[in-house]
């Protein structure tokens, strides 16, 4: 499902970068925090590609280099990373990259269930007319024998 998937992965990357970013700022090692962010992510797919790039790291690899290379993270996320790096604010990167996505899960979220109120409503009708025709069917039927 299109919009569901986009969905959840956006809220694993949003859950990734905001744990990532307030372990770090907490003072625990890159790759501890690694692990951690990978377990709270919620996604088995992400998961891996974290632990890929947790192995790469202690190889001695940027955070951002095999993140990339996994295919798994937009754009977005890596070269803020890469950004983050560079100039010493990984932490405050990575807070920035997690509101950004979460303010899009906010608006998808709002977005489908925009759609899915005109289907709720015509569902709600339906049940509506099959109490009614199921209460006023056996009364016709009724009038019509005593007739």
């Amino acid at each position: 499902m299109p919009v569901f998937g986009r969905l959840v992965r956006l809220l694993a990357i949003s859950r990734f970068t905001r744990t990532l970013s307030t372990l770090l700022a907490g003072g625990l090692p890159i790759t501890r925090a690694l692990q951690t962010a990978g377990q709270v992510a919620g996604n088995t797919v992400l998961a891996a590609a974290i632990d890929q790039a947790r192995l790469s790291i202690t190889e001695g690899a940027s955070v951002a280099r095999p993140l990339r290379a996994s295919g798994e993270f937009p754009p977005l996320v890596t070269h803020m990373i890469e950004v983050g790096e560079q100039s010493g604010e990984l932490e405050a990167m990575l807070a920035k990259v997690a509101d950004t996505y979460e303010e899009q899960v906010e608006t998808t979220v709002t977005r489908v269930t925009a759609l899915l109120e005109p289907i709720l409503i015509l569902i709600m009708v339906g049940i509506v007319l099959v109490i009614i025709l199921a209460t006023l069917v056996p009364l016709l039927q009724i009038t019509s024998s005593l007739g």
